[in-house]
């Protein structure tokens, strides 16, 4: 069972899904917010590729 890449894409989604309810948004940066994401997209995007 792959179920990495699956996970990835779920995860990709429910960010993606979830851009218009960040702060960021709606005028002002919230920087650790912006770097916890990233982090966790490479992470995601990491194991999916090492799956794969």
């Amino acid at each position: 069972m792959t179920f990495g890449p699956i996970l990835a894409i779920i995860v990709l989604t429910m960010l993606l899904g979830s851009l218009p309810l960040w702060p960021w948004s709606r005028g002002w940066t919230n920087r650790p917010a912006i770097l916890l994401v990233i982090l966790l997209a490479t992470i995601v995007i990491a194991i999916a590729l090492q799956i794969i």
